[in-house]
């Protein structure tokens, strides 16, 4: 299990008046350790050595407070160009520009945390004692008025986890390779630019001789050297179809209730050929698409593993609902490459001994559209196809077939076991990173389509007693985005829903472009 340093940093009080970041970035973090070591002096070699050493790792992952923008003021002040003026500084006031001045605003209950993984390194303590004795040096984070205090720890994935549950705010993860909004972090020669940046500052203004006087002469100081990352990048997807080997133009159909069998199957397969091509990574491999540890990364977030979503026939009354499509999401954060994973998906082929399907990358992926996928939706209210498999906290109690009379269930009974499966929904959600406010839930046994099926009917060949899995309806106050897939089963094909907008009749989009079954 890799080691996390974990550096907190809280903020006298809620606000933030740094400008073009949020949240504050690791760069600024880094800045604001240099600067709290350089007050008393000249910086030891141990810490430098340190500050230098945080270069090399992979971009923090970062937590901060959910913020809103503040009131924003104006300031005028001098635009540093009194040479307009003839050099007379009793026209400065001819001069002076606005500066707005906006703060994010925030509650202090929640601290802002920066979590680095750790390599194997044999130096990594002696380096984090000093880190450690950086961080309670640090007084400032933002601008001069951003008053903060900060203390460092090593932790291991679990704690981080741990904290990062409960964690009141937003989870930024860091992407090297992603297209998200981008945050200024450390990168090899940051140290080494800011020391250039602070003996170029003693010599900020030079004196120099003009006609027959002299004049002052302002050099611009040079950029500290920071790399920009991409953060929360979104997910990279791909739409499989199941096509008969016999008949390539032919879907081929799997039942709905055994969507489960269904992924583990297609999974492995991919596993073994991943492996194959690529045996360096087998650990990689199974940690990312199974689950398995492999050392973590990035904290080891379990949201971060690569999705399997079975997406059954839907968009009309008379659609069946078994599954023809396997939608593949990969997160941002994945080491494997995006082009060798969707390789590795294409091809593979399925069946019970022998081969009755194969999987193929589709070239139309405007079915997903019926799953909140790659659309502008406003569905407010979602509803399973595969039942969500909830805690065990949240289960039916079982009931021998044979006394089921005797042993039925009375009304105060089936009350208690929903408000607690409604209550493990919520938790699911939480967990799934879905902020949207909830209005009503409804669970129950029975599908919510025509052509649906049980709850328990999906329980043979996972690891889920029958007991609980629930069929999950959701009203939300505003949308949520798409794909919507909840509960401990939601890397097995369970927990999937879809959007009641979106996927009738009268709907116009479907109207125009009806999907082919």
């Amino acid at each position: 299990m890799s080691m996390i340093l974990l550096i907190t940093v809280r903020f006298h009080e809620g606000r933030y008046h740094g400008t073009g970041d949020w949240p504050p970035c690791p760069a600024r973090l880094f800045q604001a350790l240099v600067a709290g070591a350089g007050l008393r002096g000249p910086i030891l070699a141990a810490q430098v050595e340190a500050l230098e050493w945080l270069e090399t790792l992979q971009p923090p992952l970062v937590a901060a407070p959910f913020a809103k923008k503040g009131q924003g003021v104006g300031n005028y002040v001098p635009n540093n160009d009194l040479d307009a003026v003839g050099g007379d500084p009793r026209r400065i006031a001819s001069i002076r520009a606005k500066k707005e001045i906006r703060p994010q605003l925030f509650t202090t209950e929640s601290p802002f945390l920066y979590a680095w993984t750790l390599p194997d390194d044999a130096t990594q303590e002696q380096h984090v004692a000093a880190l450690h004795q950086l961080a309670e040096k640090l007084y400032q984070l933002g601008r001069g008025v951003d008053l903060a205090w900060a203390w460092a720890e090593l932790v291991d994935e679990t704690t981080l986890n741990q904290r990062l549950e409960v964690f009141e705010g937003t989870i930024h993860m860091p992407s090297i390779a992603g297209t998200g909004s981008t945050l200024f972090c450390p990168v090899k020669g940051s140290f080494a630019s800011l020391e250039i940046r602070y003996q170029a500052n003693q010599s900020r203004f030079e004196t120099v001789a003009k006609d027959r006087g002299v004049s002052q002469s302002f050099r611009r100081l040079p950029k500290p050297k920071f790399q920009s990352i991409a953060y929360d990048s979104p997910a990279d997807r791909r739409l499989f179809e199941l096509r008969s080997v016999d008949a390539p133009d032919d879907f081929h159909v799997w039942n709905l209730d055994r969507a489960s069998v269904l992924v583990v199957q297609i999974r492995d397969a991919v596993v073994a050929k991943l492996q194959q091509v690529f045996p360096e990574k087998a650990a990689l491999i199974e940690h990312w698409l199974i689950g398995r540890n492999a050392g973590g990364s990035n904290g080891g977030n379990v949201s971060e593993r690569i999705r399997l979503i079975p997406l059954p026939s839907i968009g009309h009354a008379h659609a069946d609902q078994n599954i023809r499509r396997l939608l593949v999401e990969a997160p941002a954060q994945c080491p494997i490459r995006a082009d060798d994973l969707f390789w590795a998906f294409n091809g593979i082929e399925l069946g019970n001994g022998g081969c009755d399907g194969r999987l193929t990358q589709a070239a139309d992926s405007s079915f997903a559209r019926h799953f909140g996928i790659n659309r502008d939706t406003k569905a407010t209210e979602w509803k399973t196809l595969t039942p969500v498999a909830l805690p065990e906290t949240a289960k039916r109690r079982r009931i021998e077939p044979s006394r089921r009379f005797q042993e039925a269930k009375g009304a105060a009974e089936r009350a208690r076991e929903q408000f607690q499966a409604r209550l493990a929904v919520l938790t699911a959600l939480r967990h799934a990173k879905i902020n949207a406010s909830v209005q009503d839930i409804i669970v129950q046994r029975e599908p919510f389509q025509i052509h649906g099926a049980r709850a328990e009917a999906f329980a043979p060949g996972t690891r889920f007693t029958k007991e609980r899995l629930w069929h999950v309806a959701v009203a939300f106050v505003e949308p949520p985005p798409g794909p919507l897939v909840l509960g401990d089963g939601r890397f097995l094909g369970l927990g999937v829903f879809f959007p009641m907008r979106g996927c009738r009749r009268e709907d116009p989009e479907f109207a125009k472009n009806p999907p082919e079954e």
